[in-house]
């Protein structure tokens, strides 16, 4: 204890050292190679040549952004130590939650995948360009791009526009615009070799790639290719002590239903944690007679499942974050044909394998995802055989694997006349005793197009693109039901029926099931499934996507006429665009027939015809109080073939009484239509976790919650059974979660008002490289389309009393497997144009740069501080706050700092984030008191964390430069957010922890 905490003391003085010594840096520095560079920094060093900002398609040699918009270069890219670009992203503060990375997909179907969510209002609203052209989803019926398909060391910047941007870029840009700018007219190669590995030995890393370019035709021409190899290790969830066991907060188990002064104790073990292992392991538990979670002992006698003695660890088998390889091959062609013809092309192709891994599969007798439905997940263990010649008399036989002991005991529960049982097991005897999901992903993209100057500042641009991801995944240890339902029907052959010379041995049931080779099944007791048994029952999920994108796209640019102000521009332009995609499931996943979920298979496809303008319009310049003062305005109309002709707008205006300062304003009316999952998608079944608003609820309780739920036969069952509603961990996780589809979902409408200003005091020398920014933003989201949360259905109907909702509800009446009486069975999750989200706040941005010390320091950061995010699942619902919940934290703080010179270089990166508490209109609400009031917000409250990350460079040796560096350089904990509490912790918080790499660059 001593030693830890002399370790721990000393830790937390070197970070404070650390971090003052930064903050000193700070104040005397500027980088040179800026974190979060706004446009502004960059432009101040532009030449005469012509510049194309994200969000707008006219160039001119001194344009800037009426929204915010912020870069990240290709040198911060590398003085991070970034091999996947959404590393970089995620520090921005503008970007929410990842819908899809390594560490929140590791134990789904979807590994590997890799997407970004501007402002956490969701990866379908923000558009990902390459070069300002569209990139095919990487997502099947979606259009959510995979960034891991995006060749880093190609990547010459990536512009961040936040607002929407639909009147310039079309559908998909209400949140904004992730711009990923490749590097043009290289010349020269450039190899990269890195390699990482965490502190404890896992997160393996390793990325080799190679860049050349060359200038041919006298200059006229350059071609460049690129070829990379990534590898990134496994990190398993046993690795980290917070994640190796199954924990739930004890907070959760300890709470009272109703208002009940007990519940300031619970909220006080919020965050301590409480070992819940699974009540479903490798022997399973029965439901025998009237007697449930029963567990079958080898000697065929039964018993109570002990939570001690049986409970299975699902934790330990899962992972933190998937392992993948990929490779990438890129190239890129431009040739002036002549002095005002230019021809290009780009191809990139990316291939992508993934391998998650999860728990053994549940295999159930119970439920939508059951081997026996509408019987509640019993089966008989006897059968009423046909006597051969016997003129149609029977004979009752018994299943012989059953043991004597649980025959006597089981009794008829389905009214058929046969004893019957129900089970629930973990099939940990399929091999490799998990389930794998291993994922290929291909990525291809070709662009062919053309420039034209047209002389008197005209110019034309035109293009032509194809691309497809394409999908192939598996997902193995599931159990075939028809195969379970027929096997699990044995019967001793009394009449040799299989006519193998013996009239004891175990056949089953039915003749038709024998005539296809079935396999008798013995569940009872573990170890009891014999090898046959197990290749008779497993199999293997199948699915294979495909999702192609064809865009031809038009543009006009040039000068109408001159004004004081200078002249005024126009963009116009065309672009029709096709996308298809099929998602395609092997038959057993399509009819929910697996034990673990049911995918139908969804194709469609749409196209779309856009018109589409900008005006640049300068009023004034060089006049007193109007350095320059510029109007802008940009429109859209799209024709959609599946939800028809719809309208985007936006404008804005400059203002700089001065050079040093400008102000600036936008408002954007952007739309988004559904994409082809949310239009095409039929019905699909899965497992969810829920929080049960009636668990606690006794036979006392009062309010309106109480009364609902005790309204439902099962639940006043389990109440009267157990002293108050009582729910196991398998209640609560392992819940049937339906999807309905809604083909007449319509477009979604945002609407941005962006004010800001900019501040560049050029007149002043010493500051001529300082940028600061301050904007407010205001995003209303109306009709978003979401999926209706589990949460919203249940409180629905039981909180407000709805019974429009309790028709999406299914609750057990009677207990089954490891399910306990009026738990829920399953709920119905309908997709909706629902009431709309909201996010409003400031941002901050900083950049500056300086000669210091003999070399060049520079010091960039951006602040984003929420006044409101929340959102309205229906139309009419009242307003639910998400500001300062888990992973929509009020403070979000990146500063880099940075200083080089000729032989050496540091980069000091820290990513701050503010306190954040638990869910409250959802959760904390649970947790009244005798007084009706809630506990202090502080026992939900998760304190801030900050992370840094550092990088030392060595470029003493000609063309070499030699880095090493440390993410999370303080092995800043994950807080204690556990099992049974709202939020996404690992996509929020760093769960790897402290971890090393060192690399090498070479320029020829």
């Amino acid at each position: 204890m001593k030693v830890h905490h002399i370790c721990r003391r000393r830790s937390q003085m070197l970070r404070a050292l650390w971090l003052g010594g930064s903050g000193i840096v700070a104040l005397l520095a500027s980088p040179a190679y800026a974190q979060i560079a706004p446009q502004e920094a960059q432009d101040n060093s532009a030449s005469t040549a012509d510049i194309v900002v994200t969000g707008s398609r006219i160039a001119s040699p001194a344009l800037t952004s009426p929204s915010p918009l912020q870069v990240v270069t290709s040198e911060t890219l590398q003085n991070n130590g970034i091999i996947n670009v959404q590393d970089a992203l995620q520090q921005n503060p503008a970007i929410g939650l990842p819908g899809f990375s390594r560490t929140t997909t590791a134990n789904t179907t979807n590994p590997g995948l890799a997407t970004v969510n501007l402002r956490n209002l969701g990866a379908d609203r923000t558009l990902v360009l390459i070069d300002g052209r569209r990139s095919v989803a990487g997502v099947p019926g979606t259009a959510q791009v995979d960034l891991s398909m995006i060749p880093t060391p190609f990547v010459d910047r990536v512009d961040v526009l936040t607002g929407g941007a639909s009147a310039v870029y079309g559908s998909d840009a209400v949140a904004g615009v992730v711009n990923f700018i490749y590097k043009k007219k290289f010349e020269g190669l450039l190899l990269n070799a890195q390699a990482g590995i965490s502190e404890r030995g896992d997160d393996r890393q390793m990325a080799v790639n190679a860049t050349y370019g060359h200038n041919f035709a006298d200059g006229r021409g350059n071609f460049m290719i690129y070829g990379g190899y990534v590898n990134e290790g496994a990190v398993d969830a046993r690795g980290r002590s917070f994640s190796r066991r199954d924990y739930t907060s004890l907070g959760t188990i300890q709470r009272v239903a109703g208002n009940n002064d007990s519940n300031l104790t619970a909220a006080q073990n919020i965050f301590t944690s409480f070992y819940n292992p699974s009540n479903v392991g490798p022997g399973g538990v029965f439901v025998i007679g009237s007697q449930t979670n029963r567990v079958i002992d080898a000697d065929g006698s039964f018993r109570a499942y002990n939570a001690a003695t049986d409970g299975w660890n699902r934790a330990e088998w899962g992972l933190l974050a998937s392992p993948s390889e990929r490779m990438t091959f890129a190239g890129r062609f431009n040739f002036d044909v002549s002095d005002s013809v230019n021809v290009f092309s780009e191809v990139t192709y990316s291939n992508v394998v993934t391998k998650g891994r999860m728990e053994a599969s549940p295999m159930r007798t119970d439920g939508a995802l059951g081997a026996f439905t509408g019987t509640n997940g019993f089966y008989p263990i006897q059968s009423r055989v046909l006597v051969p010649g016997g003129n149609g008399e029977t004979m009752l036989v018994n299943n012989p694997f059953v043991p004597q002991a649980v025959l006597d005991a089981a009794t008829d529960r389905t009214g058929d006349g046969l004893k019957d049982l129900s089970f629930l097991i973990r099939a940990t005897a399929f091999a490799p005793g998990t389930r794998t999901i291993p994922t290929e992903r291909d990525n291809f993209r070709a662009v062919l197009g053309t420039t034209v100057d047209l002389g008197n500042s005209w110019k034309f641009d035109a293009y032509y693109q194809y691309g497809f991801t394409k999908q192939k995944q598996s997902m193995s240890g599931l159990a075939n039901l028809y195969n379970l339902a027929e096997g699990l029907q044995v019967i001793t052959d009394v009449y040799d029926f299989d006519r193998d010379g013996s009239t004891t041995d175990a056949v089953c049931a039915n003749a038709d099931a024998r005539a296809r080779g079935c396999v008798p099944i013995n569940v009872y007791g573990q170890g009891k499934l014999s090898q046959e048994m197990v290749d008779y029952l497993q199999v293997s999920l199948q699915r294979d996507s495909k999702q192609s994108m064809h865009v031809a796209a038009a543009n006009l640019t040039g000068t109408l006429f001159n004004l004081p102000g200078g002249p005024v521009q126009v963009a116009v332009g065309a672009e029709y665009r096709k996308e298809e995609s099929r998602d395609v499931f092997d038959p057993l996943t399509n009819a929910a027939r697996n034990g673990y979920v049911q995918l139908t298979d969804t194709a469609g496809g749409f196209n779309v015809k856009e018109a589409y303008g900008e005006l640049v319009v300068p009023i004034l310049s060089d006049t007193p109080f109007f350095h320059s003062l510029t109007l802008r305005g940009a429109a859209r109309m799209s024709d959609y073939s599946t939800v028809g002709t719809f309208y985007a707008w936006n404008a804005g205006i400059e203002w700089a009484p001065v050079e040093d300062i400008r102000f600036r304003a936008v408002y954007a009316h952007a739309v988004r239509a559904p994409n082809i999952g949310e239009l095409f998608a039929a019905q699909a079944a899965g497992i969810v976790t829920i929080t049960d608003p009636c668990q606690g609820i006794t036979l006392t309780t009062t309010g309106t919650i109480a009364d609902n739920c005790r309204a439902v036969p099962g639940i006043l069952a389990n109440i009267q059974q157990n002293g108050s509603f009582t729910l196991t961990q398998a209640d609560l996780s392992g819940v049937g979660g339906v999807t309905a589809a809604n083909p007449n979902i319509r477009e979604e409408t945002g609407k941005t008002l962006t004010l800001g200003v900019v501040i560049n005091p050029k007149s002043i020398d010493a500051l001529r490289n300082l940028t600061l920014t301050a904007d407010f933003f205001d995003i209303k989201l109306e009709n978003a389309i979401s999926r209706v949360p589990a949460a919203t259905v249940l409180n629905k109907c039981y909180r407000e009393g709805q019974s429009d909702f309790c028709q999406f509800v299914t609750r057990r009446t009677v207990a089954s497997g490891a399910y306990s009486i009026g738990s829920v069975e399953q709920v119905v999750r309908g997709l909706i144009n629902s009431g709309g989200s909201f996010s409003r706040g400031l941002d901050f941005t900083l950049n500056y740069s300086h000669e210091m010390a003999g070399g060049r320091a520079s010091v960039s950061a951006a602040w984003t501080h929420l006044l409101k995010n929340g959102f309205r699942a229906l139309t009419g619902d009242a307003y639910d706050n998400t500001m300062g919940e888990i992973g929509t934290p009020r403070d979000s703080v990146n500063l880099g700092l940075n200083w080089a010179n000729d032989d050496f270089g540091i980069t000091i990166n820290n990513e701050y984030m503010g306190p954040q508490v638990l869910d409250y209109e959802n959760f904390q609400t649970l947790y009244r008191l005798a007084d009706g009031s809630v506990p202090d917000e502080k026992y939900f409250r998760v304190k801030s964390k900050i992370y840094t990350d550092m990088q030392v460079r060595f470029t003493s040796i000609a063309n070499f430069e030699f880095y090493i560096g440390a993410k999370n350089m303080f092995d800043v904990k994950r807080p204690p957010i556990w099992g049974g509490l709202p939020g996404n912790v690992n996509g929020t918080y760093d769960v790897l922890g402290r971890r090393f790499y060192t690399g090498v660059r070479m320029k020829l």
